[in-house]
């Protein structure tokens, strides 16, 4: 699973990561051909990225978090809930355009899925066992009889953490208590296979 790992510009040794693919598994003989790849697109994704200024002269580029629009996850198989912070639309578009099409070209060489059609990239610094998404709605309703169930709520991916403006005056109180931008610096991509292979390049 492909990582952006970065540390924070107060440089407090906070790491978080931003995926950039979905989870993948190979077999341990193609485990040394797809790092190799992967060096490769990262290399190329480096020099481009250098030769047309998307760097600057310190480590890595800085990118913004929105935690105004923290959001609730769950992973594919519904195993997992993260609570977690998105990328900047901004930021968002310069990882796709530059990072993303070298990761997914590796991808699809080793039979593996590109990265997701409509997913919002974000980081994640919270999870818990199982699919929060439906008990969450549900002490939504709760709180408000207008509200009520649309469709088959397992299905769903993804829910905002914050009801709408208006809607909730504990979520309203603490929306404004909270900055609408975290800079951070991405510093490098990094490539784990469990505890047995990973690979960390810098940016």
């Amino acid at each position: 699973n492909q990582t952006v790992n970065k540390q924070d510009i107060q440089n407090n040794n906070t790491h978080l990561h931003i995926s950039l693919s979905r989870p993948i598994y190979l077999p341990a003989p193609s485990v040394d051909s797809f790092l190799a790849d992967i060096t490769s697109s990262v290399s190329s994704i480096h020099s481009a990225a250098r030769r047309h200024g998307h760097y600057s002269s310190h480590k890595g580029k800085i990118i913004h978090l929105r935690p105004h629009n923290a959001t609730i996850f769950v992973n594919d198989n519904q195993t997992r809930s993260f609570l977690s912070i998105p990328v900047s639309d901004e930021s968002s578009r310069w990882a796709k355009r530059l990072l993303l099409p070298s990761i997914d070209a590796t991808m699809l060489r080793f039979g593996q899925k590109a990265y997701y059609d409509e997913g919002i990239m974000h980081v994640s610094i919270a999870s818990v066992k199982g699919n929060m998404i439906p008990i969450i709605l549900k002490k939504r309703r709760h709180k408000d009889l207008m509200h009520t169930a649309s469709g088959n709520e397992s299905k769903i991916s993804s829910i905002p953490l914050f009801q709408s403006p208006g809607c909730h005056q504990l979520a309203d109180e603490t929306r404004r208590c909270i900055p609408e931008s975290i800079p951070i610096r991405l510093d490098r991509i990094q490539c784990d296979f469990g505890k047995v292979k990973n690979m960390a390049l810098p940016l």
